[in-house]
């Protein structure tokens, strides 16, 4: 019987994998936190680790780092089970090296199986192949669409690990996972807004510190039960929301006003997404598109790649002038915008571009270094949807995105 370690601090996705697993014939050990995993690996070695990289206090990295300090755990198939924004999240990244990462929010058990399978049917080595895309279904295809900055970029190819065709229990599971996670929606809900009030009014650091954390495993337990019960929108949401907490917890010197506007902002949204998934499950349009208007480069590549990390496709443009061309020509779902820039600024051209067919209501951020009362009062005046001010933390950004990309789509924005 093949052992297999499961490190998650989620109790539910302990579960739930466990039995999934367990009925396929694995002897499944679960571990919740660093130190119950070390104590397995320590004792004997499994045959596979999967293991929850965004974890709080970096449980997650420094459980794969011990597994790959020991020459004895140095050929151990590893699957890295977490969101996209690990490698943004994690500086070790690079040195955490596995055979396959799967998206949390996209995974279910059938599909971990086939991976799984996959791995213990391959030979054992003495080195760990390259570390495989953060992506799975068709997340993967929006993320590798956009590795183009042009706005016919070809579709492409399946992810490494193909989703095996489901089965009936896997059928019947998602329909309960679907069934029991709305019905909890709205205590879901209270338990967000809750858990953020406690954080803002929070009196001191070490108490905001404790209620951030708390508010952090609320959305990390909310990413993982979503992505089982198939209400992607608000996965997505909350996978990329758990990412910009998790760093916060680490630094809390990040943590501002602006971050504190960010936070209730997406604590808010989940009423809508909630209300959304109770009346249809459709995801975030994997062709919609982002344009990124910016004449300064080191922020326009910032930009870009904090999009595309958050598997978003973005295309760019120094010139504002070019950006009032490709949208005339291009559909776009949001613009990020500055507001200095040669030619035209900022305001003249989202003046220009609400006179354009198809963009009356189309999401605008405005990523400025102009954030002082002026700016945010000419921007209120003009409708612009967001100011997000330089330097960029890139984990706000991709939050700000997303609420403002999946309230455009959930809006019918035309």
């Amino acid at each position: 019987m093949k052992r297999i370690l499961f490190v998650d601090d989620d109790p539910l996705v302990l579960r739930i994998y466990k039995d999934a697993l367990t009925r396929q014939g694995f002897q499944v050990e679960p571990a919740q936190d660093a130190l119950t995993a070390s104590k397995i690996l320590q004792g004997t070695t499994p045959d596979l680790m999967v293991v929850d990289l965004m974890m709080s206090k970096n449980e997650g990295v420094e459980i794969l780092n011990l597994a790959r300090s020991q020459p004895e755990l140095a050929a151990l198939p590893v699957i890295v089970f977490s969101n996209s924004y690990i490698e943004g999240t994690t500086p070790e990244g690079e040195a955490l090296r596995s055979q396959r990462a799967l998206l949390k929010v996209r995974c279910t058990p059938s599909i971990l199986l086939g991976v799984i399978q996959e791995l213990l049917t391959e030979p054992v080595s003495g080195s760990i192949p390259q570390k495989a895309s953060l992506l799975s279904g068709s997340a993967s295809q929006s993320a590798a669409k956009s590795q183009s900055d042009k706005p016919s970029a070809s579709k492409s190819s399946a992810p490494d690990a193909a989703e095996p065709a489901p089965n009936p229990n896997d059928t019947e599971f998602r329909a309960k996972a679907r069934q029991h996670f709305l019905e909890k929606a709205s205590a879901t809900s209270a338990d967000l807004h809750s858990g953020f009030q406690s954080f803002a009014r929070a009196k001191n650091d070490a108490d905001r510190g404790v209620h951030l954390e708390n508010l952090y495993r609320k959305i990390h337990f909310l990413a993982a039960s979503a992505g089982l019960a198939e209400c992607y929108p608000i996965a997505r949401m909350a996978s990329v929301f758990e990412a910009m907490l998790f760093e916060l917890t680490n630094k809390p010197s990040l943590q501002n006003p602006s971050v504190l506007r960010t936070i209730a902002q997406a604590v808010d949204f989940f009423d809508q997404l909630f209300q959304q998934a109770r009346e249809r499950g459709s995801d975030l349009d994997p062709e919609a598109r982002i344009l990124v208007v910016d004449d300064d480069v080191l922020s326009n590549r910032l930009v870009v790649s904090t999009l595309r990390n958050a598997q978003l496709q973005a295309v760019s443009t120094e010139d504002p002038l070019e950006g009032l061309q490709r949208l005339s020509k291009e559909k776009y779902a949001l613009v990020l915008l500055d507001i200095e820039m040669p030619a035209i600024d900022g305001l003249e051209f989202f003046k220009r571009l609400r006179q354009l067919p198809g963009y009356r209501k189309t999401p605008v951020i405005y990523v400025t270094s102009h954030s002082g009362f002026e700016s945010r009062t000419k921007i209120a005046l003009s409708g612009g949807a967001d100011l997000l001010a330089k330097p960029v933390f890139p984990m706000e950004l991709a939050v700000k995105a997303m609420t403002h990309l999946l309230s455009g789509q959930l809006a019918g924005t035309k």
